[in-house]
């Protein structure tokens, strides 16, 4: 029997999350981030002489840790070492194969040089030639990440069958064809690639996935139904758990619009006047019932100005107000000057929307359900994910790691802030798709309680231009006694990366350090182990409610 598929009983998963609360209490904190995977089966293993489930969840998570990653040299071996007894033949076979045919070296800066220039023509000229050769799937271990991310599916795809497949390894051929396919290819057509993986050795990760292409073609109940079983068999795996959940009891939205009378939607804008055009028309054509909409010009020279102008005609009267400022101030008081227009400061809520985004026809309603269902949250905030093909997460759900957890990145700092980068730009497979409890949600689209802005105060100007004003916000809220929630079960579209992606160049590098000098600044090691403490309380709260809930109902 493959190592995972046992069932468990209620008493099994009382004890089980009894055991890992003891043992592992940051495996609440998620069961994707690739490096915290790692260490999660690192630790399981350890520890695994203490009981026979924590033993079980090492194996059963390195094996999916191999399925997701199926060209990653070091997964395959950790799957085999902690598996080796109870996978079949053929899986072994593989791995090992594996194993042994990526041993080889080859040049991988140059490799990395190549494809980040995301040239198709140099890319073909020098690639494609090593793809056909002996050493063809080696060099496609190391591309096959960044070729899926070029936003170019007949590179991708060309790239695939250009390496030499036989019998000994065509099932990583159909893996890798699979995962294409979800990425680039309609749901409906994505499924049936899933008829080729052999279900002994992809068990985990084919049926999540066929789960969630059932999930996007409509077939709920029978995609719940896949995911409930592999839930009930693998419980170590807290995404799964807390996405079914979600699924068998969604978020009511009867009657959030009602509120929406309450709500302020701000936007603002420097030089971006094509993209806040974009998304003040998503603004438009989405469901805001009587929702009122700010959007302001910071101190533009392009056409900004006059989209924010003309945008009037959008909406409904009295229901819309553009703002000229004639300067760029920049982002924190960008965001006061939108709070203290006196309408906004009336209002129960503040949601800010980056200019370039795209939203969901529903996407407020959502908002204002989730913030009903969790009583007063101080925020509200989402899945935010890139807009093209293949679809990547760009935020999720962030939590605080404990002070002192990990090596300073700035020399001579002591780096007190960690958070928790739970999805870190991994593909979007659903598997954020959940609402619970965080610390700190994405600036891109986050809907604030005005009475956190009243009692704890709004967003600190000395982080202008931007980069963690947002984050400083929540941080201080959250002292304040607000509690947040991040409702991932609705995604919005990000056009553009975050201001720290976007800091390439040694001058906004300096912007990002020096503003992280200034976050570490405010607050104190005993101010941050509260922070953390308090998160990681309410995370293991709604876990344990949670999974009881299902095991009573599932079983």
């Amino acid at each position: 029997m493959v190592a995972g598929t046992k069932n468990f009983s209620r008493q099994k998963i009382d004890s089980f999350l009894s055991v890992i609360k003891d043992s592992v209490p940051l495996w609440v904190l998620g069961t994707e981030e690739l490096s915290h995977q790692t260490g999660l089966i690192n630790t399981f293993e350890y520890l695994s002489g203490a009981t026979d489930q924590l033993s079980e969840a090492s194996a059963a998570l390195s094996l999916l840790a191999w399925q997701q990653n199926p060209l990653n040299r070091s997964a395959a071996k950790r799957c085999l070492e902690l598996n080796n007894s109870s996978l079949t033949d053929k899986t072994c076979n593989l791995l090992n194969w594996l194993i042994e045919t990526t041993k080889t070296e080859i040049p991988t800066q140059d490799l990395e040089n190549l494809l980040h220039a995301g040239d198709k023509a140099l890319i073909i000229r020098h690639l494609f030639p090593l793809l056909r050769g002996n050493s063809g799937l080696i060099w496609l271990a190391h591309s096959w990440d960044t070729l899926l991310r070029l936003e170019n599916a007949e590179l991708a795809e060309n790239a695939l069958n250009l390496v030499r497949w036989d019998k000994n390894n065509i099932q990583l051929k159909h893996r890798l064809n699979a995962q294409f396919n979800f990425l680039y290819r309609p749901s409906e057509e994505a499924i049936t690639t899933l008829k080729d993986l052999d279900h002994d050795i992809w068990s985990l990760w084919k049926d999540y996935i066929h789960s969630e292409l059932l999930l996007r073609t409509g077939e709920t109940v029978e995609g719940r139904e896949i995911l409930a079983e592999l839930w009930k068999n693998n419980i170590w795996n807290l995404n799964w758990g807390q996405k079914l959940h979600g699924l068998l009891n969604p978020v009511d939205t009867t009657n959030a619009l009602s509120r929406s009378r309450e709500v302020a939607i701000l936007l603002y804008s420097w030089n971006n006047g094509k993209l806040i055009e974009n998304t003040l028309k998503n603004v438009a054509a989405s469901t805001i019932g009587n929702a009122r909409v700010f959007a302001l010009n910071n101190g533009s020279d392009d056409s900004t100005g006059q989209v924010v102008s003309e945008s009037q005609a959008l909406f409904k009267e009295g229901h819309y107000k553009g703002i000229q400022l004639p300067v760029n101030v920049g982002a924190p008081a960008a965001r006061n000057w939108l709070l203290a227009e006196p309408e906004v400061r009336k209002s129960r809520w503040a949601v800010f929307l980056d200019d370039d985004v795209e939203l969901e026809e529903n996407w407020l309603e959502e908002l204002l359900g989730t913030a009903q269902s969790y009583g007063n949250p101080g925020a509200v905030g989402c899945r935010i994910t890139s807009t093209g093909t293949p679809r990547s997460l760009q935020s999720a759900d962030y939590h605080l790691f404990p002070p002192g957890n990990g090596a300073s990145q700035i020399e001579g700092l002591s780096e007190q802030v960690r958070i928790f980068d739970s999805c870190r730009n991994a593909f979007d497979y659903g598997q954020f798709s959940y609402t619970r409890p965080a610390l700190h949600v994405s600036g891109c689209c986050h809907m604030l309680n005005m009475e956190a802005i009243h009692q704890c105060g709004d967003f600190d100007v000395r982080f202008n231009p931007t980069q963690f004003d947002d984050l400083e916000r929540d941080l201080r809220a959250a002292l304040g006694g607000f509690k947040h929630v991040y409702a991932g079960q609705m995604r919005i579209g990000h056009i553009q990366h975050s201001s720290l992606a976007k800091a390439a160049n040694v001058r906004s590098m300096a912007q990002v350090f020096g503003n992280k000098i200034k976050l570490e600044s405010k607050y104190s090691e005993q101010d941050l182990n509260k922070l953390f403490a308090q998160d990681l309380t309410r995370l293991w709260k709604d876990t344990h409610s949670k999974w009881k809930e299902m095991s009573e109902n599932l079983y």
